[in-house]
């Protein structure tokens, strides 16, 4: 006898966290334009019908998915309340490499992917980013950055992505990606500061053995 399953009913908000969730777990395979609502629908328990009625689009259902994906990073790539300059930065590092190694199928699935195209939803990757460089120049201490100042640590952020998606551990471990970057943006601020008299005046400390 086969037993029939049973439909868990949800409240709104609660439906619409958990199918995003679902849409982050699936981008592990596939990258975000491709997941199919009539597989995310299955996988919920629901009609694609009703997918429809918590994200009005299949478009909005991929920002939410892909805005999630970056308030998780957000999550991580954080300054510590307290400490020095240097280690409020490199917490900012350690935080958004480790992230990145930790979930590269679903990072590279989100990012690489240019996300099918979508302006919407580079709008989202780029304002994710945005907030990480902001966020890493107030840790340096300054509150009124230069033009050039933002432009070079967007920059660098650039590269610490595409380090942080491409280093494998037989290559360079988290700590020593991370001790790179740090040392690697001290530099190109000072030459910043170089350009502007009276720039943030950042200085690495290599870590302790």
């Amino acid at each position: 006898m086969t037993v029939p399953t049973v439909r868990t009913r949800l409240a709104a908000e609660d439906r619409r966290r958990q199918l995003i969730g679902i849409g982050l777990r699936l981008l592990v395979n596939r990258p975000i334009h491709e997941l199919a609502i009539d597989e995310v629908a299955a996988e919920a328990g629901i009609s694609r019908g009703l997918l429809f009625h918590y994200f009005p689009t299949k478009r909005e259902y991929y920002i939410a998915v892909v805005r999630a994906a970056g308030n998780r990073l957000l999550l991580h790539a954080r300054a510590p309340d307290e400490g020095t300059t240097t280690e409020r930065v490199r917490g900012i590092v350690d935080g958004f490499v480790q992230f990145i190694q930790r979930r590269r199928g679903n990072y590279v699935a989100l990012v690489r992917a240019g996300a099918g195209g979508d302006e919407r939803v580079l709008e989202v990757f780029s304002s994710i980013r945005a907030r990480i460089a902001d966020r890493v120049i107030d840790a340096m201490g300054t509150t009124e950055p230069t033009p050039q100042l933002r432009l070079v640590v967007r920059g660098w952020l650039a590269m610490a992505e595409e380090i942080a998606v491409e280093a494998t551990p037989d290559v360079m471990q988290v700590d020593g990606i991370v001790d790179m970057l740090v040392d690697n943006l001290n530099k190109t601020v000072q030459q910043v500061a170089g350009w502007n008299e009276g720039g943030p005046q950042f200085v690495y400390t290599p870590p302790r053995d």
